[in-house]
């Protein structure tokens, strides 16, 4: 049994008697008598009709003399106090005594307020007045200065400040609460009289049949007759259409009216259309909307079923010799050009909305962790204070600040026994912070809040940078989106074991690269041994080849990318430019003057063009290998070679490897390959000796899996961590089927065939 403390039991006693004093007060003042003996008038002791005797009769006296009809809200007020103490009475140390003292003063406002008010404007209760002393004073303080309408304007303010001080609800928002509901019940009034009309039996015509017969046969006939009573004539005019505008929560008080407030109907209450189906295609549909008016909403549905006509095929363009990676991308066969209306980008629409609710760690717990946090570190015999705390989705973050004299490497090897004290699953600490003389102490939140990737893909920083490798990752421990950028990393080695969020990271970064690039900017080369986790973006434009699946295959791919890449780099030596970047503008520039620039590296007995082709814009080529480690083990050094090849020079060239696997052991990321590739995300890992592995440093077996990250950016020494945004299966077979209507992927048969690639 948990006793309470010295202090709690001073508070429990301070429960007992507010209690007992709301009961006293509310008794006194319910059986109060004008006869009685009190306060402000002399009487026998004898007879007294007060139920809780003389005491109850001068506190009523009192009372009513003091504070007038106000006197009948003490009892409350006072149980008030009481409730207020118990729910308070473990966390008294932790009270924000701002609040209270902003509670305070706007009480005081409404008893200076009411009692004023009730002064002026109300009969005398008993023997005294409405106000009592204190309205008396006010009232009569103020009158001479405002008069009666000014003084009561004032004291009116007094009750709308001191309701604000005390109870923290806005003026503004109750407004616009009793505006929506006026509005709400004057849209039921208009529409009640023609709810009232649509019980009526419809009465039905037959559609004209010569109009029928003007219009082709595989078109859907839909009309709209309006049930009507048969006293009243048809109505001239159709009702004006309701316009479609979702509806979204509201952030702050709006007092816009809505223009479909005053329409004649209600989209809700109308009865849904009658539709009747023929196997020839036509159909009719009958509804209360009016004598041939029809009905927006089946139209939509008649033209989704409707078969789409088919226009002469778009010519193709003149084919020009390009280089080689850069081919034109076919629109799919069957759809016209004008079918409909696609944008350069896919919507974010096809991205699941995130479920944002506000934070559930309220200032009051995180001062409690913070003091917990304190005392745990006095345990241990070191003197720290938390001095900040930033709150993120899924961990928080408390700055320490140690007395002089503590090593950071105390505290680190103090991580599991710190997890244990705090009742965590794992601490980690972060024992620099850039920019700051303090550490940082990561703890996990109870409730854990899932990053989603349309949250973080639609910020500004993703939006406005002009890159086209341009990835989003999730989330900083602050919730602010991570937004890299694949040309400057160049190349990005990924590792984390089963079930840490190792594929979806990879998935996220994918989709980032399909929302911001389009295949004349980017293309792709996909390795999946797993043959699960990349086989869904198969026929995707971007594509240089078909998903890879056979590990010899893979080992072909890779060759191809250095031939690839020595002859990048022959033609921007040609052309006298530093990158890929410097090439692409140059050869945009020379087709804007109308001199394209041939390509010199052409040779007459290689190819059967007589002349030698105009030069072309080269896209950025993404290398993507799911699962490493399976490749290192089937094709052994040979892919490490070549992988260490194209991260020592591909960067100029535009080719960029994002390399990921479950198992971080030397044998896999060698110091060759590790070498070359600086930045590094490392999920959650089973012990210290991975972490080091893949960062040089640990960390990475505290995070908490499920997309948690540490990301190490090139040329910094001090991981981020990141909570990795999540992508669901469906919403990455829309993006991709998005893609697939747009256009179909030119393979290069050279990049899996050996025959081919034989003498790269």
């Amino acid at each position: 049994m948990v006793r309470l403390s010295g202090v709690q039991r001073i508070w429990e006693t301070g429960i007992i008697i507010a209690c007992a004093l709301a009961f006293f007060l509310l008794l006194a003042l319910a059986s109060f008598h004008p006869g009685d003996p009190g306060w402000s008038q002399a009487g026998l002791q004898n007879d007294v009709h007060n139920w809780v005797g003389p005491t109850g009769a001068w506190t009523a006296d009192l009372f009513f003399f003091t504070f007038g009809y106000l006197a009948y809200a003490t009892p409350f007020c006072c149980a008030f106090i009481g409730w207020f103490i118990f729910h308070n009475i473990k966390t008294w140390r932790e009270l924000d005594y701002l609040t209270i003292g902003l509670r305070l003063i706007g009480a005081i406002l409404i008893l200076l307020g009411l009692t004023g008010i009730f002064s002026i404007n109300f009969d005398d209760l008993f023997s005294f007045t409405a106000g009592g002393l204190i309205g008396d004073v006010i009232s009569s303080a103020l009158i001479p200065y405002f008069n009666v309408a000014g003084t009561v304007l004032l004291l009116l303010c007094f009750c709308c400040v001191g309701f604000t001080l005390l109870t923290g609800i806005s003026w503004l928002l109750i407004v616009d609460k009793l505006g929506e509901s006026t509005l709400w019940i004057g849209r039921k009034s208009i529409a009640a009289p023609q709810k009232l009309l649509a019980l009526n039996m419809p009465t039905l015509s037959l559609p004209n049949k010569s109009a029928d017969k003007e219009k082709d046969s595989d078109e859907l006939n839909i009309t709209s007759l309006r049930a009507e009573p048969p006293s009243e004539k048809p109505a001239e005019k159709t009702p004006p259409k309701q316009s479609p505008q979702a509806k979204t929560e509201r952030s702050e008080p709006t007092f816009s009216i809505p223009d479909e407030i005053f329409a004649t109907g209600d989209d809700e209450d109308d009865l849904p259309p009658f539709i009747v189906d023929t196997n020839d295609g036509a159909g009719e549909s009958f509804s209360a909307d009016g004598p041939g008016f029809v009905s927006e909403t089946v139209a939509e549905e008649a033209t989704a079923t409707e078969p789409k006509k088919t226009s002469s095929p778009m010519p193709a363009p003149p084919q020009q010799p390009a280089a080689r990676g850069a081919k034109q991308i076919r629109p799919p066969r069957g759809e016209s050009d004008g079918d409909e209306d696609i944008g350069p980008m896919p919507s974010f629409e096809l991205l699941d909305r995130p479920d944002k609710k506000e934070n559930p760690i309220t200032q009051e717990e995180l001062d409690i962790v913070s003091r917990l946090v304190e005392e745990k570190l006095a345990n241990f015999n070191i003197d720290a204070a938390v001095v900040g705390v930033y709150p993120g989705p899924v961990i928080t973050r408390f700055e320490i600040d140690l007395a002089p004299g503590v090593k950071v490497s105390k505290i680190t090897s103090l991580s599991k026994d710190l997890a244990r004290e705090m009742s965590a699953t794992s601490v980690r600490v972060v024992e620099v912070i850039p920019g700051k003389s303090v550490i940082g102490l990561e703890l996990p939140n109870k409730k854990r809040e899932m990053v989603r990737m349309s949250e973080v893909i639609e910020c500004e920083a993703f939006q406005s940078n002009a890159s086209a490798l341009t990835m989003v990752l999730g989330a900083d421990i602050s919730g602010d989106p991570v937004v890299v950028d694949l040309a400057k990393m160049p190349h990005l080695l990924v590792a984390g074991t089963t079930g840490s969020g190792k594929s979806v990271g990879v998935n996220v970064m994918i989709l980032s690269l399909l929302y911001k690039s389009t295949p004349e900017d980017v293309r792709m080369i996909m390795i999946d041994p797993k043959m699960l986790e990349l086989s869904v973006y198969e026929g995707i434009p971007h594509l240089l080849a078909e998903v890879v699946t056979d590990m010899k295959e893979a080992a072909n791919a890779l060759r191809w990318c250095v031939g690839e890449m020595e002859r990048r780099y022959k033609l921007m030596s040609a052309l006298g430019v530093r990158n890929l970047k410097g090439y692409n503008a140059k050869i945009k520039q020379a087709i804007a003057d109308g001199e394209p620039i041939k390509d010199p590296l052409w040779r007459t007995e290689d190819s059967m063009l007589e002349e030698a082709p105009d030069l072309e814009k080269l896209p950025s080529i993404v290398v993507v290998v799911d699962e490493f480690a399976d490749m290192m083990m089937i094709v052994g050094k040979k892919v490490e070679e070549l992988i260490a090849r194209i991260a020592q020079k591909a960067r100029a060239a535009g080719i960029h490897l994002v390399l990921a696997t479950q198992r971080p052991s030397v044998d896999v990321i060698t110091g060759l390959i590790k070498a070359n590739i600086p930045t590094r995300i490392a999920f959650q890992v089973s012990s210290k000796i991975d972490s080091r592995t893949i960062l040089d440093q640990q960390g990475a077996e505290t995070l908490l899996g499920m997309g948690d990250m540490l990301y190490l950016p090139p040329g910094s020494p001090v991981p981020t961590r990141v909570h990795g945004a999540f992508v669901d299966d469906h919403e990455v077979h829309a993006v991709v089927a998005d893609w697939k209507k747009r256009g179909e992927p030119e393979y290069i048969d050279e990049i899996l065939n050996p025959e081919s690639t034989a003498e790269v």
